[in-house]
């Protein structure tokens, strides 16, 4: 019968836990894949991820007729203390229209091609387990009492097909912000996107988040 495994880590004489080896190497993914990024470049990123894209293409055109304009809906909510719904605003639609690629792609490992020159923004990330190219059309939305600032979303493929709807909304709190994210896919899609999306959600606007307050 085989005994449970246990590591001890020293460097220089100092123990370290497994959650700090895992933690570096976190970090150093992150530098690498940043790196490999970088490297690769819009172009070369639309040409390697083309047999993932075309493939999502066709997924997604068949479950948007198959769901004949019914759409799911998934939701994710964050709350943070010490930055306030201007502060982050500011700098998150700052990087958006300036066309800070960098920043748009740290956010989630999964973001591999985020080009907002245009008058839409051309992205490539995962939905579900597949990279998929769609264009997220930015729409004014008034606000509420419970969200005073709302930032809707329209996400087309080349085609036109409507295959997701976004909705960000945003109120500031006593002590900083509390943020409302939503997304809507076609009814007939697997579990998978709308469940994948909250976590997607979850990881990009928590790095965004800590980037804002950092910057």
């Amino acid at each position: 019968m085989p005994t449970s495994l246990t590591i001890r880590t020293e460097i220089d004489g100092t123990p370290h836990p497994r959650e700090a080896v895992l933690a570096w190497e976190l970090d150093r993914a992150r530098a690498a894949l940043h790196l490999l990024k970088q490297r690769l470049g819009d172009t070369r990123t639309r040409e390697l991820l083309t047999p993932d894209t075309t493939a999502a293409d066709t997924a997604l055109t068949t479950w948007a007729q198959a769901s004949a304009g019914r759409w799911r809906t998934a939701v994710t909510e964050l709350t943070a203390t010490g930055i306030d719904a201007r502060t982050f605003l500011t700098w998150w639609q700052t990087r958006l229209h300036s066309g800070d690629r960098t920043a748009l792609l740290a956010a989630n490992p999964e973001h591999y091609l985020a080009d907002s020159t245009g008058d839409r923004v051309e992205i490539i990330e995962t939905l579900g387990t597949t990279p998929t190219r769609f264009f997220l059309h930015f729409h004014d939305t008034p606000g509420n009492t419970t969200f005073p600032v709302r930032i809707g979303g329209t996400g087309t493929l080349a085609d036109g097909t409507e295959v997701l709807h976004v909705m960000h909304e945003f109120a500031d709190t006593p002590d900083g912000l509390r943020i409302r994210l939503t997304v809507q896919f076609p009814e007939a899609a697997p579990d998978l996107l709308p469940i994948g999306h909250q976590w997607h959600f979850a990881c990009e606007f928590t790095n965004w988040l800590q980037a804002a307050h950092a910057a």
